[in-house]
């Protein structure tokens, strides 16, 4: 009889170990196809909220956006000042920052940030938020048409932005 216990405990624990392997490996496969790069969500709310995008598990916010006059030794200049906000809400560290945005005029040109204004930037821990600026200079003649969010060699997102 104690043998009997011993078989039916042994097959019982077996059985019990395949499925919780099973049930293991199907989350596994699960996380794994959520990991990548998730296809960029534009968010509007008719609610006059700030315009956001989400992107590889970054949300990034649009938080304002400020028009000033800038003096160089050249002239003047018309700064576009964009107050970023990205939160992790991915499963990873991930990294953003003023150089990953680009501003794209009426006539297509893409602009770099201005180095010579406060920048941000840095790895995000997940559930961490970050606040930042970066800033534009734009020539006279120049219209401001889109933020383009570009970490890399890919265009991930974009916002309108105005001009004026």
């Amino acid at each position: 009889m104690n043998m009997k216990k011993k078989i039916v405990t042994f097959f019982s624990l077996a059985l019990m170990g395949s499925f919780l392997a099973a049930c293991s490996t199907d989350d596994q496969a699960k996380t794994d196809t959520t990991q990548g790069s998730e296809p960029i969500e534009q968010i509007t709310d008719q609610s006059n909220a700030e315009p956001q995008s989400i992107i590889g598990g970054l949300k990034i916010i649009i938080d304002k956006q400020e028009i000033n006059q800038k003096k160089t030794e050249d002239g003047e200049q018309v700064l576009h000042t964009f107050t970023i906000t990205a939160e992790n809400m991915g499963s990873v560290a991930a990294g953003v920052g003023s150089i990953d945005f680009l501003l794209e005029t009426e006539d297509g040109e893409l602009l770099e940030l201005d180095h010579t204004m406060a920048m941000f930037g840095n790895e995000i821990a997940v559930g961490e938020t970050i606040t930042g600026q970066v800033s534009f200079a734009l020539e006279e003649g120049q219209v401001a048409k889109k933020l383009i969010y570009k970490p890399g060699e890919e265009q991930l997102a974009e916002w309108d932005v105005k001009s004026e």
